[in-house]
């Protein structure tokens, strides 16, 4: 091998030394990074401003790989767009997805407010009527009527309180003690606490009717239709069945 051979060679064994210097170099730097850095985890990038209880939908919100230690302590980490969450206030753009930012949609409408009545248990709900669900509210009413001869006698009286009220909350059975008129005692009756999402006007109707009615049902709308509005409501006074009547005659 000739001088210029092994100065080649000699120059060969410092590439390959240097190389191997900045190799670990760079990994003791990456590592180090690493270790300042921290793990990385999956968290969600608004890619445009969302108005408040409006829906987030899977095109307003991106997947970004993050270190754990710079995202907030609130930051949500794993959220589904399919659950019709709503925003609970107007977010701007690139901000990160955090616990209260996102919230089921409110049940209440403007105007309205949430009022509970007592149901029977087994006439007024029977098990079927669930959260969400729109139902008629129906009482039966005692109204003292007067004939041409001003003879007064007490009738029954039926007739739709509030249609499509919708149902908020079933809460759980409860034992009361009412009147017994006939046995002039009192009787044990099993009552469900059923909260309803009413304007002002269809909560007092409703509170008219479980103060003064003898009895308040509830009938499940059918799903997907709705029922007459309550102005229109026919009412069965005795055995008979009146025209539509307007909300301020007898009753609510």
């Amino acid at each position: 091998m000739n001088p210029r051979q092994r100065r080649g060679v000699l120059l060969m064994g410092v590439a390959v030394l240097g190389a191997i210097a900045v190799f670990v170099m760079i990994a003791g730097y990456v590592t180090d990074i690493g270790r300042r850095v921290g793990p990385m985890t999956t968290s969600y990038r608004f890619t445009e401003d969302v108005e408040k209880n409006q829906p987030i939908t899977g095109d307003q919100v991106e997947e970004v790989e993050l270190p754990s230690k710079w995202l907030p302590e609130a930051a949500i980490q794993s959220f589904d767009t399919s659950r019709g969450l709503v925003a609970t206030a107007d977010i701007p753009q690139g901000a990160m997805l955090q616990e209260g930012m996102a919230a089921a949609p409110p049940e209440l409408k403007p105007g309205q407010s949430e009022i509970a009545i007592l149901i029977d248990a087994e006439t007024g709900v029977a098990g079927k009527i669930q959260k969400g669900d729109l139902v008629d509210i129906y009482g039966t009413f005692s109204v003292r009527s007067t004939d041409a001869q001003g003879a007064s006698e007490d009738q029954d009286q039926a007739r739709v309180i509030v249609s499509n009220a919708q149902v908020l909350a079933i809460g759980a059975l409860q034992r009361v003690d009412s009147p017994d008129a006939e046995a002039g005692d009192f009787e044990q009756n099993e009552v469900v606490p059923v909260t309803f999402a009413l304007d002002r006007e269809d909560s007092l109707k409703v509170t008219y009717a479980e103060s003064f009615a003898t009895k308040v049902r509830l009938a499940l709308v059918a799903p997907g239709t709705r029922s007459r509005p309550p102005g229109n409501a026919d009412v069965l006074d005795g055995d008979k069945l009146l025209k539509p009547v307007k909300a301020g005659g007898n009753g609510p």
